[in-house]
């Protein structure tokens, strides 16, 4: 028997590609822009449908709309997230209760950590699945989650398709030249836009990748970097380390139905959204 696959779906992510990227904006027959809930469900159904891996479980974690805790660390971590307020029209986030009530209807579950970014609670997850003899399939797009990716842990991210949305040991080898338990050191030299950290100035991918050398970290780069930079690439390490430790009551996987989730269109008419007020 093969052993069960569990999806942890970055949820505010998905939720963001939805509200933003979108092709077309969706309109409720009440005159509603639903696009958010429609994108959000129409996207995790996709991703988890086109998986080159095809999960048995999965389960969605979002952030809380807060005040990300590392940029108390570093300022310049996610700086140009400017959370809007929750009862603007412009925020993704006024979809989640809606949202939360479609997970119910597939019959997935999901989690909403107060004081946890997204990646933190996955981290933890994959690890306490992997120790209940789960393998794990990441589904975001986030380079941080890279640093989990080991034998039976994967990522996949779905807006890429196939064959370059799937990632796993060895196509990070293979595109960065490093190991993924060397991640957070390389990320930390040559930056990651994404984040909004700039990494070591003058420290390109050919560079690091010599830094890192043969299995080595930043621990075994004195000579390769001034002290400065040195400190700096270590504190910016420190915020792409992922917690896996996060204090939170472990959820069982929602097993997937085997024959498939509902289309966003056929959940939307069961909760009658289509026509019914929407905040």
């Amino acid at each position: 028997m093969t052993s069960p696959t569990t999806a942890y779906i970055d949820g505010s992510q998905m939720l963001y590609r939805a509200e933003y990227g979108f092709p077309s904006r969706i309109v409720s027959r009440a005159g509603h822009d639903i696009t958010g809930l429609f994108g959000f469900l129409a996207l995790t159904r996709k991703a988890l449908l086109q998986s080159p891996h095809r999960p048995t479980h999965a389960v969605v974690v979002f952030d809380a709309d807060a005040p990300v805790p590392r940029a108390r660390i570093d300022a310049r971590y996610k700086s140009f997230r400017r959370l809007a307020p929750a009862g603007d029209p412009h925020n993704p986030f006024r979809h989640l209760p809606w949202i939360t009530r479609a997970l119910q209807v597939w019959g997935v579950i999901h989690i909403e950590h107060e004081h946890a970014e997204a990646d933190d609670v996955i981290a933890t997850l994959v690890d306490r699945g992997r120790a209940a003899g789960h393998e794990a399939l990441v589904v975001s797009s986030d380079r941080d989650f890279h640093q989990l990716l080991e034998d039976g842990v994967s990522q996949w991210n779905s807006s890429r398709g196939r064959p370059e949305g799937w990632i796993t040991p060895e196509s990070v080898i293979a595109r960065y030249g490093v190991h993924p338990r060397q991640w957070c050191d390389y990320v930390a030299l040559v930056g990651d836009r994404a984040d909004a950290m700039p990494g070591i100035r003058g420290v390109g991918p050919v560079t690091a990748r010599r830094i890192l050398r043969d299995g080595r970290t930043l621990n075994t780069a004195e000579e390769e970097l001034t002290a400065p930079q040195l400190r700096d690439a270590l504190r910016q390490r420190e915020l792409h380390r992922l917690e896996r430790h996060v204090l939170l009551q472990p959820p069982e996987p929602s097993a997937l139905p085997q024959g498939g989730l509902l289309s966003a269109a056929e959940v939307l008419e069961a909760l009658g959204l289509w026509d019914c007020p929407y905040p």
